[in-house]
């Protein structure tokens, strides 16, 4: 969709861009996801995982781009219901030593708990040997856009895999406050739009609504 507007006389276009979750994975999406970073030619095994565990850290845990480069082991819990990473308010920025890094909202210190139990394993396990992903903002954004060209998404972005998080989370019933949280969102209306925007969930819904009636 293209927006025109008038500046000083000049009638300028701009291109909208699609929300995140426009570009969400569905469930055979995200498989082929994880099975393009396994045939990428030319990339040792260690990067090839490295590669992996970004992936998970925002599709399966709904971690912002700028949060998942900034993981490191301490960060773990291991929980009667999964693999939590606990997000701090603050932290030595691992990018960059000399200064403190903080999430971006407020709402960005949370606990923010793995969809899979094993899957959290194997990405706390990565963080055992690593100190961090190894990885500064744009180059997960690179990895993320050479994948999505593989599996013929050429929009997909970090972003884009956040919001499969959350759609699995309203997929699954989640209510827009338990949503807000989990993503870091300091916007109740974010949540509610998700919710609100949500065909899968939707579908669900109703189909379970209609089988009580038989």
């Amino acid at each position: 969709m293209v927006q025109t507007f008038v500046v000083k006389n000049k009638t300028i276009e701009k291109k909208q861009t699609k929300y995140s979750k426009d570009n969400a994975l569905e469930e055979n999406e995200k498989v082929k996801l994880l099975e393009a970073i396994k045939t990428l030619p030319k990339i040792q095994e260690p990067t090839k995982f490295k590669y992996e565990v970004l992936v998970h850290l925002m599709m399966n845990c709904g971690l912002r781009v700028t949060e998942a480069t900034q993981v490191r082991f301490d960060w773990f819990k291991e929980t009667e219901d999964g693999i939590v990473i606990c997000i701090p308010d603050k932290a030595r920025d691992l990018n960059n030593m000399k200064r403190d890094w903080k999430p971006k909202t407020a709402s960005g210190k949370r606990e923010v708990i793995f969809i899979d139990k094993s899957v959290g394993e194997k990405v706390r396990a990565y963080f055992i040997n690593n100190k961090k992903i190894g990885m500064v903002r744009q180059q997960a954004y690179q990895v993320i856009k050479r994948l999505g060209i593989a599996i013929g998404k050429t929009q997909l972005h970090p972003h884009a895999l956040r919001s499969t998080y959350a759609n699995s989370l309203v997929y699954a019933g989640c209510n827009a406050t338990t949503l807000m949280y989990f993503m870091g969102w300091k916007d109740l209306n974010v949540a509610l739009n998700y919710i609100k925007s949500s065909n899968m969930a939707a579908r669900k819904d109703i189909i379970e609504k209609m089988r009580t009636l038989n």
